[in-house]
């Protein structure tokens, strides 16, 4: 993965952090399971939430582009490890043991 772009989802991760909670009750098990298996299509679905759909969509799109496509099985993984941090965030903001 190039230092650019190691940068970038760095930095989406961080900028996560600022996102809204998503819907207490969910389970960091299954977001992870849903985003390692459908990408930001289950992400995006578990999570109900259009805006981790478009921000992990952009990340393998660009990623794919920038890697020729190499590193297109690598983004979409990455997708499980989102999901799996978010609920975790927002279970934490939201004082929910998840």
């Amino acid at each position: 993965m190039s230092v650019p772009f190691n940068h970038v989802v760095r930095q989406a991760f961080k900028e996560s952090e600022k996102m809204p909670p998503v819907a207490a009750g969910k389970s960091a098990i299954v977001a992870f399971f849903a985003g390692f298996l459908f990408g930001p299509f289950g992400v995006g679905l578990y999570l109900k939430s259009w805006s981790d759909f478009i921000v992990l969509f952009g990340l393998i799109f660009l990623g794919s582009i920038m890697t020729v496509g190499v590193g297109a099985p690598v983004f979409w993984m990455l997708c499980g490890a989102w999901g799996a941090a978010r609920v975790n965030r927002s279970n934490k903001q939201l004082g929910s043991g998840g």
